[in-house]
């Protein structure tokens, strides 16, 4: 029997990119699955697709970065739905700048939503896998989490403290026979440049946003990639799944040999202006 088969799951954010992509795959192993995203129109088409697929299937508006909305979802999942076998926590957003250009709001909206959205569906409804037994949980990171560039501090901060987190509970969470996997991207042809708060900029001046768009939208791997070998965390019980690997994998590597080499190489990429220079963004 297939392990995601007549499995009731939870996908956060997913009315684009990752979470969508993670929400149709689930829904193809024979899952039950609830999504969650904060713009309605793009919960109505995911729902529109998984219903065409004929997959048992609810979705609810909510902004994770609100305690009182992951509540209210919970209590409505738990009156409909019963229990949670699979909780995928994908909710999340991009930002990019330099730290002193950074404004202190958009610190707090990065982290209220990568990270506090994060904590917040854990809170909620980790309590009841604790009393069923068992469990999946799959955490979409980054592979900003695991090796880190300039010009990302805030989202790095965010991915940084989730895999903490994840790998806290992965721990944790096993006597209670319930797995924990992190799932961490790399180059992803997703929104989250487009929905993201860019604070780059070319040589000429301008924003360096739409040739960032450019290039994960060219460069970037495609969403179901990713999705697939969520799954395949899931079921084989993985800790740290890096896809692809070829995006940051080298440089992990690099890191948890030599982290004083690691840094010492991106210092000088940094100050020699050749960092960026794949995204259009100046030095």
């Amino acid at each position: 029997m297939d392990f995601f088969q007549g499995k009731t799951a939870i996908v956060t954010g997913a009315g684009s990119g990752i979470g969508r992509a993670l929400a149709l795959a689930l829904g193809d192993r024979g899952a039950k699955v609830v999504i969650t995203d904060i713009v309605q129109e793009r919960i109505d088409s995911v729902l529109e697709e998984l219903q065409r697929k004929g997959v048992e299937s609810a979705g609810y508006r909510v902004d994770h970065s609100k305690l009182e909305q992951v509540q209210a979802f919970a209590g409505d999942f738990f009156s409909q739905w019963d229990h949670v076998d699979i909780l995928c926590s994908n909710a999340g957003v991009g930002q990019g700048g330099r730290f002193e250009e950074t404004p202190i709001e958009d610190w707090e909206w990065v982290l209220g939503i990568n990270l506090w959205g994060c904590i917040y569906m854990m809170y909620n409804f980790v309590p009841k896998m604790i009393e069923r037994q068992q469990g999946s949980i799959l955490i979409t990171a980054s592979d900003a989490g695991l090796v880190a560039i300039p010009c990302m501090s805030a989202y790095q901060t965010s991915k940084y403290a989730v895999v903490g987190l994840g790998e806290t509970l992965r721990m944790e969470l096993y006597n209670y026979n319930i797995r924990v996997s992190l799932l961490c991207p790399g180059f992803i042809n997703t929104n989250i440049v487009r929905d993201g708060r860019i604070y780059l900029y070319g040589s000429d001046g301008k924003s360096a946003k739409p040739e960032m768009e450019k290039f994960y939208a060219t460069k970037g791997v495609d969403p179901s990639v990713v999705a697939q070998a969520g799954l395949r965390a899931l079921e084989k019980d993985k800790g740290i799944v890096l896809v692809p690997w070829s995006h940051s994998g080298p440089q992990y590597v690099l890191k948890r040999v030599s982290p004083s080499l690691y840094h010492g190489i991106f210092r000088f990429l940094w100050k020699r202006g050749i960092l960026h220079k794949i995204f259009g963004v100046k030095r």
